[in-house]
Order: structure tokens, then C-alpha cells, then sequence
């Protein structure tokens, strides 16, 4: 089972955005999909999985460990608005 814990919080009022560093504690477990971990993130942050835009996964080679950089927006319109649409299709 995946833990998420924030590890960054930055309120980006121009864009309707808070940019969040998320670790993902995934033990005797690979790395988690994106789907997965955007179930757990928007029951973290209160908000639709449709809001949530998961930017990237590090993993390290042999750690059960993962740092994720998340955007997750007031409305999902500013998704539409700002997140290239090859995101979009990947979240």
C-alpha cells in the first residue's frame, strides 16, 4: 500500500495552483502508476482527481521510495487553460 506524505507547498495564485513535492513510500512494492497515486493524492488534498496533474515520478534505483511533483488546480477549466495537452491526456 502506497503513503503519501507533502513534503513542499507552494500557492501559485496567478496560475490557480498549489505545487506540491509529494514522497511516496511504495515498500515491497514497484513504483506506483499514476492512477494510483492520483487516488491517494486527491483524498490527501481534498480535490477531484480531474484537478490533479501528476508532473513527475522520481524513483530511485532500489529505493521503495519516490519524490512526486504534483499541480493540483482550483477548477478543472485551468487545467484546460494551462497544462499542455499531452498532460492533460497523460493524467
Amino acid at each position: 500500500m502506497v503513503e503519501v506524505e507533502i513534503e513542499q507547498e507552494k500557492e501559485n495564485k496567478l496560475m490557480h495552483r498549489r505545487e506540491l513535492v509529494l514522497s511516496a513510500d511504495h515498500e515491497g512494492e514497484g513504483t506506483p502508476s499514476r492512477k494510483d497515486l492520483a487516488d491517494k493524492i486527491a483524498s490527501l488534498v481534498n480535490a477531484s482527481k480531474n484537478e490533479i496533474v501528476i508532473d513527475k515520478v522520481d524513483s530511485e534505483y532500489g529505493r521503495e521510495k519516490s519524490m512526486v511533483h504534483v499541480r493540483v488546480y482550483d477548477d478543472e477549466e485551468y487545467v484546460k487553460e494551462f497544462e499542455r495537452d499531452y498532460f492533460q491526456k497523460r493524467n
